[in-house]
């Protein structure tokens, strides 16, 4: 799904970006850092509140605009 892929995508650059550890986002988040690697490998999918969950431990702001919307009901026609 692009959405979820997206997600990973943005929570790993943002990760290299501010040198932080799967370990210290899973602290800021309350969760375990294996919990945080499934999520980043894809074997769990985000629901918009974990997203939410992760932008926040990040300082990072969840922005979903039409183009998002657009592309996610494309992709499953």
């Amino acid at each position: 799904m692009v959405l979820q892929e997206e997600f990973r995508r943005i929570v790993k650059d943002e990760l290299t970006r501010q040198g932080m550890s799967q370990s210290e986002l899973a602290r800021r988040m309350g969760i375990s850092r294996p919990t945080v690697s499934q999520y980043l490998s894809g074997k769990f999918c985000p629901g918009l509140d974990v997203v939410e969950n992760f932008f926040n431990a990040l300082h990072i702001s969840l922005q979903i605009g039409p183009q998002e919307v657009q592309q996610t009901a494309e992709s499953v026609k």
